[in-house]
Protein backbone atom coordinates (compact mmCIF):
# COMPACT_ATOMS: atom_id res chain seq x y z
CA UNK A 1 0.00 0.00 0.00
CA UNK A 2 2.92 2.23 0.64
CA UNK A 3 4.20 1.27 -2.53
CA UNK A 4 1.22 2.35 -4.66
CA UNK A 5 0.82 5.64 -2.73
CA UNK A 6 4.70 6.50 -3.38
CA UNK A 7 3.86 5.58 -6.94
CA UNK A 8 0.52 8.14 -7.02
CA UNK A 9 2.84 11.04 -5.66
CA UNK A 10 5.40 10.64 -8.17
CA UNK A 11 3.12 10.35 -10.94
CA UNK A 12 1.36 13.43 -9.61
CA UNK A 13 4.40 15.53 -9.38
CA UNK A 14 5.57 14.09 -12.83
CA UNK A 15 2.09 15.83 -14.13
CA UNK A 16 2.51 19.17 -11.64
CA UNK A 17 6.38 19.30 -13.65
CA UNK A 18 4.62 18.93 -17.33
CA UNK A 19 2.07 21.83 -16.55
CA UNK A 20 4.78 23.99 -15.12
CA UNK A 21 6.99 23.42 -17.73
CA UNK A 22 4.19 24.40 -20.42
CA UNK A 23 3.29 27.27 -18.46
CA UNK A 24 6.61 28.51 -18.35
CA UNK A 25 7.19 27.53 -22.17
CA UNK A 26 4.50 29.86 -23.28
CA UNK A 27 5.19 32.53 -20.75
CA UNK A 28 8.72 33.00 -21.94
CA UNK A 29 7.16 32.97 -25.91
CA UNK A 30 5.34 36.04 -24.75
CA UNK A 31 8.34 37.64 -23.07
CA UNK A 32 10.29 37.37 -26.43
CA UNK A 33 7.80 39.10 -28.57
CA UNK A 34 6.74 42.67 -28.20
CA UNK A 35 7.18 44.54 -25.15
CA UNK A 36 4.33 46.82 -25.75
CA UNK A 37 1.68 46.13 -23.68
CA UNK A 38 3.97 43.36 -21.54
CA UNK A 39 2.79 42.94 -17.75
CA UNK A 40 5.47 43.88 -15.39
CA UNK A 41 5.77 40.48 -14.63
CA UNK A 42 7.30 39.50 -18.02
CA UNK A 43 8.70 42.89 -18.85
CA UNK A 44 10.48 43.80 -16.36
CA UNK A 45 12.19 40.20 -16.10
CA UNK A 46 12.25 39.89 -20.44
CA UNK A 47 16.04 39.04 -20.50
CA UNK A 48 16.05 36.12 -17.80
CA UNK A 49 12.51 34.74 -19.80
CA UNK A 50 14.44 34.85 -23.02
CA UNK A 51 17.59 33.52 -21.47
CA UNK A 52 15.18 30.86 -20.05
CA UNK A 53 17.09 27.41 -21.75
CA UNK A 54 15.48 23.87 -21.46
CA UNK A 55 17.44 22.87 -18.55
CA UNK A 56 16.83 26.19 -16.64
CA UNK A 57 13.18 25.83 -17.80
CA UNK A 58 12.94 21.99 -16.16
CA UNK A 59 14.68 23.31 -13.07
CA UNK A 60 11.98 25.08 -12.09
CA UNK A 61 9.12 23.43 -13.09
CA UNK A 62 10.49 20.60 -11.14
CA UNK A 63 9.01 22.60 -8.15
CA UNK A 64 6.69 21.19 -5.83
CA UNK A 65 4.03 23.78 -6.45
CA UNK A 66 2.06 24.69 -9.46
CA UNK A 67 3.72 28.19 -11.15
CA UNK A 68 0.60 29.14 -12.30
CA UNK A 69 -3.14 29.52 -10.32
CA UNK A 70 -6.92 29.84 -11.89
CA UNK A 71 -8.93 32.81 -10.93
CA UNK A 72 -11.59 30.05 -9.39
CA UNK A 73 -13.27 32.98 -7.88
CA UNK A 74 -14.23 33.53 -11.25
CA UNK A 75 -15.93 30.00 -11.55
CA UNK A 76 -18.17 30.61 -8.58
CA UNK A 77 -21.37 31.76 -10.46
CA UNK A 78 -21.22 27.37 -11.68
CA UNK A 79 -21.93 26.58 -8.35
CA UNK A 80 -25.04 28.30 -7.93
CA UNK A 81 -26.35 27.26 -11.13
CA UNK A 82 -25.33 30.29 -13.06
CA UNK A 83 -22.91 28.56 -15.97
CA UNK A 84 -23.59 31.44 -17.93
CA UNK A 85 -22.07 33.77 -15.49
CA UNK A 86 -18.37 32.80 -16.20
CA UNK A 87 -18.60 34.39 -19.42
CA UNK A 88 -18.97 38.20 -18.79
CA UNK A 89 -16.55 40.15 -20.39
CA UNK A 90 -13.61 41.51 -18.38
CA UNK A 91 -10.27 43.50 -19.34
CA UNK A 92 -7.78 40.41 -19.61
CA UNK A 93 -4.04 40.59 -19.55
CA UNK A 94 -2.37 37.84 -21.77
CA UNK A 95 0.38 36.11 -19.82
CA UNK A 96 0.59 33.43 -22.02
CA UNK A 97 1.65 33.15 -25.80
CA UNK A 98 -1.62 32.18 -27.55
CA UNK A 99 -0.79 28.74 -29.52
CA UNK A 100 -0.72 25.75 -26.41
CA UNK A 101 -3.50 28.38 -24.30
CA UNK A 102 -6.26 25.55 -24.29
CA UNK A 103 -3.51 22.88 -23.64
CA UNK A 104 -2.76 24.43 -20.64
CA UNK A 105 -6.20 25.38 -19.58
CA UNK A 106 -7.46 21.74 -20.06
CA UNK A 107 -4.16 20.08 -17.94
CA UNK A 108 -4.60 22.32 -15.23
CA UNK A 109 -7.84 22.55 -14.74
CA UNK A 110 -8.19 18.22 -15.02
CA UNK A 111 -4.81 17.97 -13.08
CA UNK A 112 -6.43 20.14 -10.14
CA UNK A 113 -9.79 18.79 -10.04
CA UNK A 114 -7.94 15.22 -9.63
CA UNK A 115 -5.67 15.96 -6.98
CA UNK A 116 -8.17 17.46 -4.71
CA UNK A 117 -10.67 14.32 -4.87
CA UNK A 118 -7.60 12.22 -4.56
CA UNK A 119 -5.18 14.40 -1.66
CA UNK A 120 -6.96 16.93 -0.64
CA UNK A 121 -4.68 18.03 2.01
CA UNK A 122 -1.52 18.34 -0.87
CA UNK A 123 -4.14 20.36 -3.19
CA UNK A 124 -4.14 23.13 -0.74
CA UNK A 125 -0.02 23.79 -0.74
CA UNK A 126 0.65 22.63 -4.31
CA UNK A 127 -2.57 24.71 -5.44
CA UNK A 128 -2.08 27.23 -3.24
CA UNK A 129 -5.96 27.12 -2.41
CA UNK A 130 -8.05 27.88 0.70
CA UNK A 131 -10.27 25.31 2.18
CA UNK A 132 -13.29 27.29 0.31
CA UNK A 133 -11.90 26.78 -2.69
CA UNK A 134 -10.53 23.11 -2.26
CA UNK A 135 -14.36 22.06 -1.26
CA UNK A 136 -16.15 24.00 -4.41
CA UNK A 137 -13.60 22.50 -6.62
CA UNK A 138 -13.77 18.97 -5.18
CA UNK A 139 -17.51 19.34 -5.51
CA UNK A 140 -17.83 20.49 -8.78
CA UNK A 141 -19.46 17.42 -10.79
CA UNK A 142 -17.68 16.44 -14.43
CA UNK A 143 -20.80 18.84 -16.64
CA UNK A 144 -19.67 21.61 -14.45
CA UNK A 145 -15.76 20.80 -14.86
CA UNK A 146 -16.18 21.01 -18.92
CA UNK A 147 -17.96 24.78 -18.16
CA UNK A 148 -15.30 25.27 -16.55
CA UNK A 149 -12.97 24.28 -18.76
CA UNK A 150 -14.46 26.51 -21.93
CA UNK A 151 -13.76 29.45 -20.06
CA UNK A 152 -10.47 28.34 -18.13
CA UNK A 153 -7.78 30.31 -20.57
CA UNK A 154 -9.35 33.57 -19.51
CA UNK A 155 -8.62 33.10 -15.76
CA UNK A 156 -5.13 31.32 -15.74
CA UNK A 157 -2.48 33.80 -14.80
CA UNK A 158 0.78 33.25 -13.21
CA UNK A 159 1.49 32.87 -9.35
CA UNK A 160 2.10 35.96 -7.68
CA UNK A 161 1.31 38.28 -11.14
CA UNK A 162 1.33 41.09 -9.00
CA UNK A 163 5.16 40.32 -7.77
CA UNK A 164 7.45 40.89 -10.10
CA UNK A 165 10.38 40.51 -7.93
CA UNK A 166 9.47 37.00 -7.05
CA UNK A 167 9.30 35.90 -10.18
CA UNK A 168 12.96 37.46 -10.95
CA UNK A 169 14.10 35.97 -7.70
CA UNK A 170 13.00 32.64 -9.31
CA UNK A 171 14.89 32.60 -12.75
CA UNK A 172 17.25 33.81 -11.72
CA UNK A 173 17.81 30.87 -9.27
CA UNK A 174 17.22 28.74 -11.75
CA UNK A 175 19.93 29.83 -14.33
CA UNK A 176 22.59 29.88 -10.93
CA UNK A 177 25.07 27.10 -10.98
CA UNK A 178 24.76 26.76 -7.46
CA UNK A 179 22.43 24.28 -6.65
CA UNK A 180 21.66 26.13 -3.25
CA UNK A 181 20.50 29.38 -4.92
CA UNK A 182 17.50 27.25 -6.33
CA UNK A 183 16.73 25.47 -3.29
CA UNK A 184 16.27 28.67 -1.62
CA UNK A 185 14.10 29.89 -3.94
CA UNK A 186 11.88 26.38 -3.97
CA UNK A 187 11.62 26.68 -0.16
CA UNK A 188 11.33 30.41 -0.42
CA UNK A 189 8.11 30.04 -2.73
CA UNK A 190 6.62 27.06 -0.49
CA UNK A 191 6.38 29.55 2.54
CA UNK A 192 4.54 32.36 0.07
CA UNK A 193 2.24 29.52 -0.83
CA UNK A 194 1.75 28.49 2.87
CA UNK A 195 1.77 32.39 3.73
CA UNK A 196 -1.40 32.69 1.92
CA UNK A 197 -3.10 29.44 2.63
CA UNK A 198 -2.71 30.12 6.72
CA UNK A 199 -5.72 31.79 8.35
CA UNK A 200 -5.69 35.18 9.16
CA UNK A 201 -5.64 36.27 12.94
CA UNK A 202 -8.51 37.33 14.34
CA UNK A 203 -8.21 41.16 15.75
CA UNK A 204 -8.86 41.21 19.81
Amino acid sequence: MQSGYTSDAAGSLASLAEINDLALELMAGRAGGDAAGLPPLLRDSAGLWRALGALQRRRLAGCPFLLIEIGFDEFLPLSRGAPGGVRESREEVQWFAEESLPRLSYLTLTYAWHLVQTRRFAARIVLGLRDDSVEWLAALSLRQLGECLECSPHFLRPRWARSPEVWRYLLTAAASAEPADFELARLRGMQLLAAACWPAPRSP
